[in-house]
């Protein structure tokens, strides 16, 4: 701020005007003169530069459908950080404020993309949101192609890592996710895991992901059960995984069998399709992917919340570095939903004021000097998610993952951490007792 502030003054000071030092004279040996020439040239201010009145910045996400949990956390997040932009816009008499225009792509990346365009029409060219990467892979190539910067809170997909476009990502990719259920399986003693998982570009990219580190540790992977994501009955899904799972048993014993999910709010319909075939009485390892940790529907039912803890299940979530900012963050999140935010929901907040910090740097409402400003504010701004600078795809280095599961305490059903997986040693650690989350 203080380096825009000096080069700012320096233009409107040559602006201004000035005074010409005197013209150099020669004179001959032995002459005498005395010339004096003054030139005073006045330079006429042109438009003013810079940012001025409201600055709309685009926001296209999942609010309805599979997204829903995730996409009111990071909206709740979002609205907070602006309040706080735009504060402080006004106590520094920044002379704009910032705005968000909110478009629901119900989870559907047709729909994301037809908000998108609809957004361009109105000369919108900055766009955050994108908390799921069917809904952002379905925007990507029109966004490249008409430069329109796409800043995004929750996507994963690996094959959306591209260098030198007009995406950005608040996550790492999903070969973390991979490695980190390889290694939750080779401490477990898994040595074959079943899959079943949503049908779209995170899904397909979170199980690939996970088929490669497997490759790698001696474990084996089911060609498992991939469903449509717009389903919501799973009774085929659910028997079908409980016949892989019997063969499995009866070719390696239960105890070298884990199965996983990898799910948005579906998983409560998908559990509950299970609980005919008595999934609990498996003895095999029981996993997950991020999607379903921490939400709000397992620990709210009871039908679940049992079958979850009696075998013991493990839900990886991407961790949030813990700050007192943190705190304070959660604490109003609590007060504005009932629930604290998970790493995907505090990303909400990370957007917004990324954003305002590097319009501040441009000085301009231009999505490529916008663009130019992402990674210098990245590799300084610590947030509420914590420090994790961009690599040269523009997605975040790695995240650590909390190891949660389900325990009853107080004739309640609670989310408790139990432990951590370190994306830079890939190891797990775990707590010496549970901690109550939620």
């Amino acid at each position: 701020m203080a380096t825009i502030a000096l080069v700012v003054g320096l233009i409107v000071g040559i602006g201004a005007g000035w005074v010409a030092k005197p013209a150099e004279v020669t004179t001959a040996p032995g002459a005498t003169a005395t010339v004096t020439t003054t030139r005073t040239v006045t330079a006429t201010p042109g438009a003013p530069a810079g940012l001025s009145g409201e600055v709309k910045i685009g926001w296209v996400d999942g609010l309805t459908g599979g997204n829903a949990f995730w996409g009111e956390q990071a909206m709740t997040t979002a609205e907070i950080a602006l309040e706080e932009v735009n504060k402080h816009l006004k106590d520094t008499n920044a002379g704009w404020t910032m705005s968000l225009v909110v478009e629901d792509s119900e989870t559907k990346p047709d729909i994301a993309l037809e908000k998108l365009k609809s957004l361009h029409a109105r000369g919108i060219t900055i766009v955050s949101g994108w908390g799921t990467s069917g809904d952002l892979r379905a925007s990507m190539s029109y966004a490249n192609a008409n430069k329109i910067l796409l800043l995004s809170y929750g996507s994963t997909a690996i094959d959306l890592a591209v260098a030198n476009d007009y995406v950005y990502r608040l996550m790492p990719t999903s070969a973390q996710e991979g490695k980190m259920l390889i290694s939750l399986a080779k401490y477990l003693g898994v040595t074959y895991l079943i899959p079943l998982w949503r049908g779209d570009a995170w899904g397909d990219s979170v199980v690939n992901a996970t088929r490669t580190a497997a490759a790698g540790a001696g474990i084996s992977v089911d060609e498992g059960i991939r469903y449509n994501p717009d389903a919501t009955e799973f009774s085929a899904e659910a028997s079908a995984l409980n016949s892989a799972v019997s063969s499995a048993k009866s070719r390696y014993g239960a105890n070298k069998v884990g199965w996983f999910i990898v799910c948005f709010e579906e998983g409560k319909a998908i559990y509950e399709a299970l609980a005919a075939y008595n999934p609990a009485a498996w003895g095999i390892k029981w996993l997950t992917n991020d999607g379903p940790s921490l939400c709000d529907w397992v620990v709210g039912s009871t039908t679940i919340a049992e079958m979850v803890s009696t075998t013991d299940c493990i839900f990886p979530a991407k961790m949030p570095t813990p700050s007192g900012k943190m705190q304070q963050i959660q604490a109003e999140v609590q007060k504005r939903l009932g629930r604290t935010a998970d790493l995907y929901g505090l990303n909400g907040y990370d957007c917004v004021w990324t954003l305002a910090l590097a319009l501040m740097a441009a000085d301009k409402y231009d999505p490529d000097a916008v663009r130019a400003q992402l990674p210098m504010v990245f590799d300084v701004y610590q947030g509420v998610g914590g420090w994790s600078p961009l690599n040269e795809y523009g997605d975040r280095s790695g995240r650590n993952f909390g190891l949660y599961k389900v325990m009853q305490i107080g004739g309640e059903w609670k989310w408790v951490q139990v432990g951590m997986w370190d994306f830079g040693t890939e190891e797990i650690s775990w707590l010496p007792e549970p901690v109550v989350v939620y």
